[in-house]
């Protein structure tokens, strides 16, 4: 079993859902989350005042799949999250050495 991390743009996220319920992966979990990469982070204003903004606002989309469907969810979220621009985001796989379900309390594998 593996845990696929994937952080996207927020406004993509509708795409990167349809791409994964398409592909057969109806369930993930979805965190808000700041970083600092290689997209230009923008610029606010405060009483005014004008500031550089260092971070950027992402979300961190989490899915567990089985390991023979990893390249289907990788393919599936980089086809919804894809703009062609700097700062689309990142996927990161991991493994899982096992899961628990809490209502069953039984080991998936």
């Amino acid at each position: 079993m593996k845990r696929i991390e994937a952080i996207i743009r927020s406004e993509r996220l509708g795409e990167v859902a349809a791409c994964l319920e398409q592909a057969g992966l109806s369930g993930f979990t979805i965190s808000d989350v700041r970083g600092h990469g290689r997209a230009a982070s923008g610029s606010g204003e405060y009483r005014g005042h004008s500031y550089e903004l260092l971070v950027t606002h992402k979300l961190l989309v989490t899915v567990y799949v089985e390991d023979h469907e990893v390249d289907m969810a990788v393919g599936a979220i980089s086809a919804g999250a894809s703009t062609g621009q700097v700062g689309d985001g990142l996927i990161a796989v991991s493994p899982v050495d096992s899961m628990y379900r809490i209502s069953a309390s039984s080991t998936t594998k």
